[in-house]
């Protein structure tokens, strides 16, 4: 469906709903077309593809807000009538808004044309020089699950307040679990991911390579040793432990039902001065790139933590409304519910020296490249197993280790990042350096 198309729809359906007397209406459709191919026990399965269109109708009547959807296009009619209906019904709210409507200025290069071309003999060939890579790195990894996907979509947004948008983007993604073999010693199994907006930016080769690497790393793993001290999460490591609790506290929305303790703290101090937060909507080549977030407002780069200081919240339209703000187009989303708050491309910004230069400075600590485990958001305590870990001796890393547990609380962990690496890896829409934190809990069996 072209992108003028799919942009009519929404533009009819905002008449239809205010035919049903609503006061004012959003639509926002989507298309995404996908292929995509994947390996499953060192075996390469056959591609599948995907053609999905959906519509969601917010209707506001009177400070009430209802919301239906529906991947029919022919009913889109009668779904705006629903949410209209729903909205009668709903309890009444003066936060209860659309944005207001902003010049949105279009991205360069979310689409590549290569990628409408792109079929399912695409996907199985980069599969397979996935599977190939692995095998030629060393014979001993076994990719338990690996998957390359390619997607062209289109998103369309038009509402009562006179907006009317639409942009259309292409997305590849592609990553493995691995483990190695040695005899009857198996490795702890790692993940690595990757992406790119256009065909030619496609590196497929960079996560494989780590997460052999990784897989290698951990055969042959024995019993860690006990104490308190540093730890070395990798960037994979960080999303599992970190990313969770600064999305939790950063949401607005958390905010407002006083979930998050950073509520009153803009200006202040919540990290180490080393740590950064960053959300980019407009990054170039960023996996969750576009020119406008869930409800039509103009994506920007945001400053979220500066410097180890609060400097702003997580924003949509009801929370900017509600707390006296301006939304940081952080509305997020699809067209089966209605606007949540999320990041777009969120990163860490780089700090200064290589992973070997912050494990050179730590006499005893842990590498943690993943965590598997609890980490509650709310209170900040954290506990669970370590893998693909390794012991650091002497600023060097030392051997595997297996059975190792850590605990803590993150809040804490924050305020005592000891190094931040200069090199960074992409893991979904973050991206994210390796942290060095002090005052762990390591436990072995």
């Amino acid at each position: 469906m072209p992108s003028e198309t799919l942009l009519d729809r929404c533009r009819e359906a905002v008449e239809i709903a205010q035919r049903h007397e609503a006061d004012d209406v959003e639509v926002y459709g989507q298309t995404v077309e996908s292929v995509n191919s994947v390996v499953e026990k060192h075996d390469l399965q056959i591609a599948k593809s995907q053609f999905e269109t959906s519509f969601g109708v917010r209707a506001f009547v009177d400070g009430r807000l209802g919301f239906a959807s529906t991947n029919d296009a022919a009913r889109l009619g009668e779904t705006c009538r629903d949410a209209v209906a729903l909205a009668r019904i709903s309890p009444q709210d003066p936060h209860n808004v659309l944005p207001e409507t902003q010049e949105i200025v279009p991205v360069e290069d979310l689409f590549d044309p290569k990628a409408a071309e792109f079929a399912a003999s695409d996907a199985v060939r980069r599969a397979a020089e996935m599977l190939s890579l692995a095998e030629s790195i060393d014979r001993r990894v076994i990719l338990n699950d690996a998957w390359f996907e390619s997607s062209v979509g289109e998103t369309a947004l038009a509402n009562s307040a006179g907006l009317a948008i639409a942009e259309k983007g292409s997305l590849f993604t592609y990553g493995a679990v691995a483990t190695a073999r040695e005899g009857e010693t198996v490795s702890s199994f790692d993940f690595q991911f990757g992406g790119a907006r256009t065909v030619d930016a496609i590196d497929a080769e960079a996560p494989i390579r780590r997460v052999c690497e990784s897989a290698l790393a951990s055969l042959g793993a024995k019993p860690g040793e006990s104490f308190k001290g540093t730890v070395l999460l990798s960037p994979q490591a960080v999303a599992d432990l970190v990313v969770g609790l600064l999305l939790f506290q950063l949401s607005a929305r958390n905010a407002l039902r006083g979930r998050s303790r950073w509520k009153s703290a803009l200006g202040e101090s919540v990290a180490d001065s080393r740590l950064t937060l960053v959300d980019d909507g407009r990054r170039p080549g960023g996996l969750a790139t576009s020119a406008f977030d869930r409800e039509g407002t103009p994506r920007r780069r945001q400053r979220l933590i500066a410097g180890g200081r609060l400097d702003a919240l997580m924003h949509n339209a009801y929370t900017a409304r509600a707390m006296g703000e301006t939304s940081t187009a952080s509305a997020s989303g699809s067209a089966r519910s209605i606007p949540g708050i999320g990041p777009s491309n969120l990163e860490i910004l780089p700090g200064e020296g290589s992973l070997d230069e912050l494990v050179a400075d730590v006499p005893k600590g842990l590498l943690i490249r993943r965590f598997s485990g609890n980490a509650n958001p709310i209170s900040g305590d954290f506990s669970g197993a370590t893998k693909s870990a390794q012991l650091i001796r002497e600023g060097r890393l030392d051997r595997a280790v297996s059975g190792t547990m850590i605990a803590g609380n993150v809040f804490e962990a924050l305020r005592q990042i000891s190094g931040v690496s200069a090199n960074r890896e992409q893991v979904y829409n973050y991206t994210l350096p390796y942290l060095r934190l002090e005052g762990v809990s390591v436990t072995s069996e």
